[in-house]
């Protein structure tokens, strides 16, 4: 997978409970958002705050790399792409 690099990264409520971030491969830019439940169940905790969920993708960003690489292979939306917790 080609190295990329996560940009923009923001808690955004108009799509939902979550964190929105985009990654620009080859010149095509993708949009992603993860949600605070799927970030707590790969924590395994509850992510009571905005500082902790921010915190808590901060600590994920391998896995949360990891999840894109395994959705880029299965194609990705071409508005936002959703992360759930079978792609970490």
């Amino acid at each position: 997978m080609t190295d990329f690099a996560i940009e923009n990264i923001r808690i955004d409520p108009e799509i939902g409970d979550g964190i929105s971030f985009m990654v620009d491969i080859h010149g095509v830019a993708h949009r992603f958002f993860v949600s605070r439940e799927t970030l707590g169940e790969v924590e395994r905790t509850l992510l009571t705050n905005n500082h902790d969920m921010v915190a808590s993708f901060e600590r994920q960003t391998d896995k949360v790399r990891q999840a894109i690489s395994n959705t880029l292979k299965l194609g990705t939306s071409h508005n936002i792409t959703f992360l759930k917790t079978a792609f970490f």
